[in-house]
């Protein structure tokens, strides 16, 4: 009996040892600030069903550090976490922990400028994304991390460095009081490389059991931390976290959430979204960087067109889909639909891309000569941020409906490899005196793929486009409709 006492006391003492009394944490939250932020594209049932039964991007991530005391776990879990995980990714350096531990980000240049007062106590991961995304992220031997203070500034050099290190954008991954599929939607961002800022919510300390999962409580405290990875045979399903508090906590720093615990206490998560060519996915741009030429500039994507009965809506290719494609002048669209449809028709579109990339809706009616832009919608993100996946318009659970103004409808939808002000598109679509189909090439200019680059598929609504210039970035499809 007194062997069993010393053991449960050893015990406790190892699990208590890691309470918010001796490790900082930091996070705040506020609903507004979340929900204000795009959310990811609205991926259909379908991609998220062929998804690996583990996946890890761990062998991408830093020997974890810890944070002291310092309320500076936003820092730590949205610069060296989750952007030096990008980074390695980017540059293919899995398991190449040295020179991971090498380029590691400064939690203090993002949580610096982001804490709520100059105590130390806290931050919100919004105000670090928008830090990434604008200001860039300084490297961690130019601006080292201290424990001791947060009010020290970042001088000019070092913010015109950081500033070669800026995110494309980031999303948010669901909603704050309806997180549908959270588990399905994080297990997906990693199953594409892209590590998971999280906030965990309302728990009082990070006891785990001895196969290092997290024992779930309840209390005030508010953490930030990283998903690098899930195993859906790891006690029941389970995410691997990594945390700031340094490699004597939980596996070497990492430690797992079961899937039901991590829905009900993590109240946000974020995708951060650094440059990546997918070169060894898809052939994106290669450059040759010896003559600094483009080897080949792809892109491709698919679009269907489905009736709330479920069939497709039948389409053609327009003659000459491709003949002077890129001129502003021609008028002519890329495809139409066969059948005319009657007004009240309900129908939902689902578009598909080959690379990550951008993507818009837009809709023009000439009845009325409305011109509307249709996605994105809801502050859903323009970014499609997965390779091979499939989105619903408006989405799953509703569809467009004709209006009650018969005549020729057009829907244009952009592919592009940057991100686009779809608000100024519309606007000069509205504003402009020619056609709809000449005033959005106008509007888009010599980013085009040129017609010679672009190829379209004559039984669905789809095209590959490949050039030798960088220049060509956007690729409009118009589809043309009756209804009566």
């Amino acid at each position: 009996m007194k062997k069993i006492s010393i053991l449960l006391c050893s015990l406790f003492i190892s699990i208590s040892a890691f309470s918010q009394d001796n490790f900082g944490t930091g996070l705040k939250f506020d609903q507004k600030l979340y929900e204000d932020l795009p959310q990811s594209v609205p991926l259909v049932t379908r991609s998220f069903t062929a998804l690996p039964s583990s996946f890890s991007i761990k062998g991408y991530a830093p020997t974890p550090q810890s944070q002291g005391r310092q309320g500076s776990c936003v820092g730590w879990a949205s610069a060296f976490g989750a952007r030096t995980i990008a980074n390695a990714v980017k540059n293919n350096w899995q398991y190449n922990t040295a020179m991971i531990n090498q380029n590691t980000y400064s939690p203090s240049f993002v949580y610096n400028q982001i804490r709520v007062n100059n105590n130390c106590e806290g931050a919100y991961i919004e105000n670090a994304m928008k830090v990434l995304n604008m200001n860039g992220a300084a490297k961690m031997n130019e601006f080292p991390y201290t424990d001791q203070s947060c009010t020290t500034s970042p001088s000019s050099y070092v913010l015109s460095s950081a500033s070669n290190h800026k995110i494309i954008t980031y999303e948010r991954l669901a909603r704050w009081d309806n997180p549908v599929n959270l588990v399905g939607k994080v297990k997906k961002a990693i199953s594409e490389k892209n590590p998971v800022v999280i906030g965990l919510f309302q728990y009082n300390s990070l006891m785990l059991d001895a196969n290092k999962v997290w024992i779930p409580n309840t209390g005030t405290n508010g953490h930030a931390m990283v998903v690098v990875g899930y195993d859906d045979n790891k006690a029941g399903g389970a995410f691997e976290i990594m945390n700031s508090w340094g490699t004597n906590f939980g596996n070497n720093g990492f430690f797992w959430i079961r899937y039901a615990d991590f829905e009900r206490q993590i109240k946000t998560a974020y995708v951060l979204i650094d440059k990546r060519d997918d070169n060894n996915i898809n052939n994106n741009t290669i450059i040759n960087v010896n003559i600094n030429t483009v080897i080949n500039n792809k892109l491709g994507g698919e679009l269907t067109l489905k009736l709330d009965t479920g069939e497709d809506m039948p389409i053609k290719l327009a003659d000459g889909a491709t003949r002077n494609f890129n001129i502003v002048k021609a008028t002519n669209t890329t495809y139409r639909v066969n059948n005319t449809y009657t007004s009240g028709t309900q129908f939902r579109i689902y578009l598909k891309t080959k690379q990550r990339g951008y993507v818009y809706l837009i809709g023009f009616g000439s009845a009325d000569k409305s011109v509307n832009k249709l996605y994105p919608f809801d502050n859903f993100s323009d970014y499609f941020n997965y390779v091979d996946s499939e989105i619903a318009i408006p989405n799953e659970d509703y569809f467009i409906e004709f209006d009650n103004n018969p005549g020729r409808d057009i829907l244009c939808v952009l592919y592009s490899k940057d991100k686009l002000n779809i608000d100024d598109i519309v606007s000069k679509a509205r504003t402009s005196s020619g056609d709809f189909v000449s005033n959005i090439k106008g509007a888009l200019s010599s980013s085009i793929f040129k017609g010679t680059d672009v190829t379209f598929s004559s039984n669905k609504i789809a095209f590959d486009a490949n050039s030798k210039s960088n220049v060509e970035k956007v690729v409009p499809i118009f589809i043309e409709m009756n209804h009566k």
